[in-house]
């Protein structure tokens, strides 16, 4: 099973240009469920789904706004209600997907990117989120973190290296042996007028996916795990967006 996470960017003066390579970005990773952040508009994710024939799809508007959060899938979903979470309604959509008999959660976050201690109560109201679900089969976690690998306090706390108030959780970084950034700094063109970002900056991978530690019982099988949406074609010559994506292969074993 082929899950993946792509931050489109917002940006409305150059989402015209963008929007046919992200939509053949899309359709060339040819994944079951992919998570999408900033979704300019309820439309877009309507006119993208039916440019990549996926029938099923949930949009989450954040509160006030046009834009918000998408999840695109090849299997029924059913969307997850926040009850009205003011913090989760904006970072945070979640949908359970019905896959040959099991049940998957899947969680999609845009955590914010301008405090960490913002994040940090994102984080928390997010995890509390899943753990108050009916026990799915598996729990996948993604999005764009706006946080280090190995740094950050988030990364810490998902993973199991620390407590944040006095809460801890356990997850498993499937993309720990992915050497690529998916905020790239030096070679994403998008990223050079901005404030000289490329001259003080270093490439990051703030696009995670995660699985949740799920002992005793068996964990499933990541077989691959690759960037996409990191270059520029012939036909289209920007990148789709300020961020790559990511998509893992998963066996899920049953």
């Amino acid at each position: 099973m082929k899950i993946a996470t792509f931050n489109l960017w917002n940006k409305d003066s150059t989402w015209s240009i963008r929007k046919g390579s992200i939509i053949k970005e899309i359709l060339s990773i040819n994944a079951d469920i992919i998570a999408l952040q900033e979704v300019p508009r309820i439309q877009e994710i309507e006119s993208i789904s039916k440019h990549v024939d996926v029938k099923y799809y949930n949009f989450m508007q954040y509160e006030g706004e046009e834009e918000g959060l998408a999840i695109l899938s090849k299997y029924p979903i059913e969307c997850i209600s926040n009850k009205i979470n003011t913090i989760l309604n904006q970072c945070a959509q979640r949908v359970i997907a019905k896959v040959n008999g099991m049940n998957i959660g899947i969680t999609n976050v845009h955590l914010n990117w301008e405090s960490v201690y913002q994040r940090e109560m994102e984080i928390i109201e997010v995890v509390n989120w899943i753990s108050e679900s009916n026990s799915p089969d598996y729990e996948i976690l993604c999005g764009d973190f706006n946080s280090t690998p190995y740094k950050s306090s988030i990364y810490n706390f998902l993973v199991g290296e620390a407590s944040i108030n006095s809460i801890d959780t356990s997850w498993i970084d499937l993309g720990q042996s992915l050497k690529s950034p998916t905020l790239d700094f030096i070679n994403n063109n998008w990223l050079h007028n901005r404030d000289n970002l490329n001259n003080i900056r270093v490439p990051v991978r703030y696009d995670w996916t995660l699985l949740k530690s799920c002992y005793p019982k068996e964990e499933s099988k990541l077989s691959n795990i690759e960037i996409f949406a990191n270059k520029t074609t012939a036909m289209y010559k920007n990148f789709p967006s300020d961020h790559y994506g990511v998509y893992v292969d998963l066996d899920f074993g049953k």
